[in-house]
């Protein structure tokens, strides 16, 4: 897949193997549920950082 960019790559060889996607996918989950719970600050914080 070619050298990581993202920086979350698991790959000892520092290649992208796709680690960025469960990343994004926790993210994505993480903000749903902090909004769920009012806390809109959290979730903006994730989405920018």
């Amino acid at each position: 897949m070619g050298a990581c960019v993202c920086g979350y790559t698991t790959d000892p060889e520092k290649n992208c193997n796709g680690t960025h996607n469960v990343v994004k996918a926790v993210k994505a989950d993480l903000i749903a549920k902090l909004e769920a719970k009012d806390f809109a600050d959290a979730a903006q914080y994730l989405k920018t950082n």
